[in-house]
């Protein structure tokens, strides 16, 4: 018997061997661009990283510009979205974004998540759900955790250092289900300095009740370290210092550990259901990286230090009504959330082969956030139904900045970018609107608008102004969405969507962890076309093709864009100042293509095939620089012998494919180099990498 924790409130008639509890969201909106992701689709494509389970969301790709053990690189909607920002990601109700951390606002590390235990994936796209709060403003993600696994050991074996040990678990236990897992990786990937990425994972999980009425509490523990070869300028490839997968700072790298306690309450019945979710996260990071090489310290170089150290509190509580309005069907939904972040210590500071030199920044944030949601959806006729949300969120942003003057105080002396040590209060007002027409000859339209918000780092919101140039910012930028769509099966076998959104930020301004300031780029727009299908060619044989095109731009233009060079050392300035003007978003993708074939046969045989395509990209202003598109392929082939017994193969880029992970293109000054040179700056991708798995069910 197994059970997962599904997004929508509307029941689903399941066999008798499976529990269904519906929970894990309360937004009743019905969208075009939402859906689900079941735990058999999730296993059926092969996964070079286990972030790349958000892939399966049609539009959204997963890349890295670094070590593996970071929180990787996302794209969506026309967005670089960093690590995180304008994506709201959860798992077992647990939020993975860290608002005002070390590396970047948003930042949303998956590397805790064991893929197999992933029950299932749902995910919405736009500001249009009164659940979602902060950063869910181009899409959300929440992850499902599986209540009950096979007791079973996987083993992993692939190339560049790959290796892999997982056992998982369950078994009854006092009137429920004890759930458990543990999982050993290594992995050096194809760098000359091998990233020797090592990872522990564990998860010990109880769940008893049944669909109606549960309770889960779920303790999870992460451990990683690793090396990092960052993104290089291409003319250091060129010239023949380094070849493709060589680094210019054999120092870099990093360590990180989560641990996190939760559990959820749901109790439904056929008049109401509620739910109440509570969760302590404890994290630290500590993250050694070189950008710009030299750029500003030509004696020392310019690796740094980001360091974070927190622990995260959280509570959510609900309360859903199934009931009429003059005979009219309706569900309500009454919700509160709050969130702290107590940060201890946060900062960025220069070091010289992992040794700390200096600061750049450093201080202390307690950061809080309420917010009460209310949501209503009416079935006003039988192919009529309108959802209305109403959410007010109230921040609190606390900091105490750590670089003091000798008698203690702090002021542009001791911080020079302006003393970070004050009190902001922040609220927001956001109001959203779904309808649903039809369904007719199996077709139903949908429309939605909203608001959203993302918060900016807490150090930017309090900054003293002390310093012009570092003035403080708007502590929550608005987002107003809206998008019409279509989804329909109105050809046998054949599922499609169909969604033409726009999306408007008022103001992009987001804190760069990589320099340790925020930095403020004016409204945007994004518009664009996503399209989805999936198609059943037969009982084993399954094809899906999705597409996204998409436009981005600032409303006007943008500030002139120097590339850094404002950054550089005086001693070495750059030989011709940039100063680029234009409208294009930087890093903001153009057109988004993947497909696939899913295959599984009785006899046992199964196999995936999945091609990504992602387009050309502007990487600044004037859209002079660009990125080149690429296409890749990966593979997988394997055999289930019943419950016994699973031998699979993947084979990612099966063309081998020269791509690139991520490109930038900004000044950065190499070491004998008399002065800072503008260039493409890139991470390369895998080249052809094979990978065995075989797992035994006890």
């Amino acid at each position: 018997m197994s059970a997962r924790c599904a997004e929508s409130s509307d029941a689903v008639e399941l066999p008798i061997d499976t529990i269904t509890v519906e929970a894990s969201g309360v937004s009743n909106m019905a969208a075009a661009s939402a859906g689900d992701i079941s735990q058999s689709e999730l296993a059926s494509q092969p996964l070079l990283r286990p972030a790349a389970m958000l892939e399966k969301i049609p539009g959204l790709i997963v890349t890295q510009h670094s070590g593996e053990g970071k929180a990787n690189q996302y794209f969506l909607r026309a967005f670089n979205l960093d690590h995180g920002t304008d994506l709201a990601l959860e798992v077992d109700d647990m939020p993975v974004n860290m608002p005002s951390h070390a590396h970047g606002q948003g930042y949303s590390d998956l590397n805790f998540v064991i893929p197999e235990l992933a029950e299932d994936l749902h995910y919405k796209k736009g500001p249009y759900y009164a659940d979602e709060g902060d950063f869910a403003t181009a899409g959300t993600a929440r992850i499902g955790l599986a209540n009950e696994v096979p007791t079973a050991a996987t083993l992993g074996f692939g190339e560049d250092g790959y290796r892999r040990a997982l056992l998982t678990g369950s078994a009854r236990f006092a009137g429920g289900m004890l759930i458990g897992a543990t999982e050993v990786y290594h992995n050096d990937g194809p760098f000359d300095v091998p990233d020797d990425y090592n990872r522990l994972n564990g998860m010990l999980r109880y769940f008893r009740g049944d669909a109606q009425n549960y309770w889960t509490v779920t303790a999870m523990a992460y451990s990683g370290k690793w090396n990092s070869t960052d993104q290089v300028p291409q003319h250091a490839i060129d010239a023949g210092l380094i070849d493709r997968f060589g680094t210019l700072n054999s120092t870099d790298g990093g360590i990180s550990s989560r641990s996190s306690l939760s559990c959820n309450r749901v109790k439904r019945t056929d008049d109401d259901q509620v739910q109440i979710s509570a969760y302590v996260i404890r994290y630290k990071l500590d993250l050694w990286s070189t950008f710009t090489y030299t750029l500003k310290d030509p004696v020392n170089g310019d690796q740094m230090l980001q360091h974070d150290d927190r622990v995260v509190y959280g509570l959510k509580a609900s309360k859903t009504w199934f009931g009429h309005l003059f005979d009219l069907p309706m569900t309500s939904v009454i919700g509160v959330q709050t969130r702290v972040d107590d940060i201890r210590d946060v900062g960025i500071f220069p070091t010289l082969g992992r040794q700390v030199i200096g600061t750049t920044q450093n201080a202390g944030v307690l950061e809080s956030n309420g917010a009460l949601y209310a949501e209503s959806s009416i079935q006003w006729l039988p192919r009529l139904r309108t959802t209305l949300g109403l959410r007010e969120d109230q921040f609190d942003f606390d900091v105490k900045d750590k670089m003091l003057n000798g008698d203690g105080g702090c002021s542009i002396g001791s911080d020079p970018l302006g003393c970070v040590t004050g009190n902001q209060r922040a609220s927001i007002f956001s109001p959203k609107l779904g309808v649903v027409l039809g369904p007719w000859a199996k077709t139903t339209y949908f429309l939605n608008v909203g608001e959203g918000y993302h918060s900016n780092d807490a150090r930017g919101v309090t900054r003293s102004g002390e310093n012009p140039e570092q003035s403080r910012v708007t502590p929550l930028a608005r987002a107003t969405g809206a998008e019409i769509g279509v989804a329909t099966q109105i050809v046998p076998n054949l599922q499609t969507r169909l969604d033409i959104f726009q999306l408007k930020l008022k103001s992009e301004l987001v804190f760069d962890g990589d320099a340790g300031v925020t930095s403020p780029s004016g409204a945007t727009a994004r518009r664009g076309i996503e399209w989805g299908n999936t198609y059943h060619v037969n009982s084993w044989l399954a094809a899906d093709f999705n597409a996204a095109f998409t436009r981005a731009r600032f409303d006007s233009n943008a500030p002139a864009d120097d590339l850094g060079c404002g950054d550089t050392s005086p001693t070495h300035p750059c030989a011709q100042p940039a100063a680029i003007v234009g409208r294009y978003v930087p890093n903001s993708p153009t057109h988004v293509v993947d497909a696939g074939l899913t295959a599984q046969r009785e006899s046992g045989w199964f196999g995936a095939l999945r091609a990504r395509h992602f387009g050309e990209s502007p990487l600044v202003e004037d859209n002079s620089a660009k990125s080149p598109a690429y296409t890749t392929i990966d593979a997988q082939v394997g055999f289930r012998q019943g419950e016994q017994w699973t031998a699979a193969l993947d084979i990612f880029n099966v063309a081998n494919v020269k791509w690139n992970d991520i490109e930038y293109y900004y000044v950065s000054r190499l070491k004998n180099e008399a002065s800072p040179v503008a260039d493409y700056v890139v991470h390369p991708g895998v080249p052809r990498t094979l990978r065995a798995r075989f797992q035994y069910q006890f």
